[in-house]
């Protein structure tokens, strides 16, 4: 049996190693890690495409990356840990889930995990809710009243993230949680060796860029790729900007109404921002006390792709194993995958299926067109647009050099 991680590796870095160094000294189970592809969990755009950012993977001890599609991947952290779960029980061949945070007492976390299924919970979520609290923020309260967890604990993304593993996670799957080392997930400081990835996308987005110190966090082969990244032009979410006010120009009311998240008169809010003059000014525009950036980035890129409430119903308990890369282990354990895995996208959708309604879609083809759509957004997000439809022309990776 194999051991899953769910991850985005946005980039992998010491920390990421570390990790798989641990998993390697309990077990020699192949390693399965479900990666965000083009966007991840807060609703940015991947510092690195999702081929390089799996191959960098293989090469730092994983065996099989698969893509967590973007119907799971750019949503809430209780969504993006189901998704994840489903799929690596899918395959039929995972029976431990690794997963790191900050605060390592596995009981503690249970205990917090239970406190979603009490009576009271939903009533009192509704009340700090009602008051103008934001989901994640009223959830912490709750969460600390109850189990005596100090705040600042459980506001730290990976014990959230660890709580909702704790919650999805089947009978089947145990749990291994792994203590995170060094710089905590969202730590925007560059460190030596155990840095955040944060804080790595922030120091490659700066004028001096700090290659000394991220030199220290990442493998050599990551940091030559991150080099040319920023050689040839790094991805900008400000470039959504524009296909965003073109969407907005020929937007109505009751369209919008039906984008997934679009709630509580989220609507009018984005239709009153269009007279932002650059992303920075729209998104101080419709954060508030209750909507969080990330709640609001994934909400753009829902509109922006045409996301409905409807269609994330249809598609949510649908597993799609799409392989991005994998080495020789990766490959046998294949052979033992008892789900459809998906390695050549042209044998499931053709360019036809995004612009042309020929044909009813399978949910899992939905989900596919999707991804590609996702693949291709990311791609003008560059001063200068990169090719469209890789997803189409683009293998997955066989790295055959076998580490650790």
């Amino acid at each position: 049996m194999a051991v899953g991680i769910i991850a985005e590796y946005n980039p992998f870095h010491a920390g990421h190693a570390y990790q798989i160094a641990e998993i390697k000294k309990i077990s020699d189970a192949e390693i399965i890690a479900v990666m965000s592809g083009s966007f991840t969990q807060r609703g940015e755009p991947a510092i690195l495409d999702k081929w390089t950012r799996a191959r960098l993977a293989i090469s730092g001890g994983v065996d099989l990356v698969l893509e967590l599609p973007f119907i799971s991947a750019v949503r809430s952290a209780q969504d993006f840990a189901r998704g994840g779960i489903r799929l690596l029980e899918s395959l039929g061949v995972v029976d431990t889930l690794a997963f790191g945070a900050e605060f390592a007492n596995l009981s503690a976390l249970k205990c917090a995990a239970k406190v979603f299924d009490k009576k009271f919970f939903a009533t009192e979520l509704h009340r700090l809710m009602s008051t103008g609290t934001s989901y994640a923020a009223a959830v912490t309260k709750i969460l600390a009243q109850v189990t005596g967890l100090d705040e600042k604990i459980l506001r730290q993304p990976n014990t959230i993230l660890a709580i909702e593993y704790l919650r999805a996670l089947p009978e089947k799957i145990s749990p291994l949680l792994i203590e995170r080392v060094g710089a905590a997930y969202d730590d925007s400081t560059l460190r030596e060796k155990f840095s955040s990835a944060s804080a790595i996308r922030a120091a490659l987005h700066k004028n001096s860029l700090m290659w000394k110190k991220i030199s220290s966090c990442v493998s050599d082969e990551t940091l030559k790729t991150l080099r040319e990244e920023v050689s040839a032009g790094l991805v900008d979410e400000k470039f959504l900007f524009r296909p965003l006010m073109m969407k907005l120009l020929t937007a109505r009311v009751d369209e919008l109404q039906k984008i997934f998240g679009m709630t509580e008169g989220l609507e009018y809010r984005l239709l009153n921002a269009s007279s932002a003059k650059n992303f920075a000014e729209l998104m101080e525009t419709l954060i508030g006390r209750r909507y969080t950036a990330s709640r609001i980035k994934r909400l753009l890129l829902y509109f922006l792709l045409d996301v409905t409430a409807a269609e994330v119903a249809e598609l949510d308990a649908t597993p799609c194993a799409r392989i991005l890369a994998f080495n020789e282990r990766g490959r046998s354990l294949l052979k033992k995958i008892s789900a459809p895995t998906i390695t050549k996208l042209t044998k499931h959708l053709n360019r036809r299926d995004l612009y042309e309604r020929r044909r009813e879609l399978e949910p899992y083809q939905k989900i596919l067109r999707l991804d590609v759509l996702a693949t291709d957004l990311r791609a003008i997000l560059f001063e200068t647009p990169r090719d469209l439809q890789s997803d189409f022309f683009t293998p997955p990776t066989f790295f055959n050099r076998l580490l650790g």
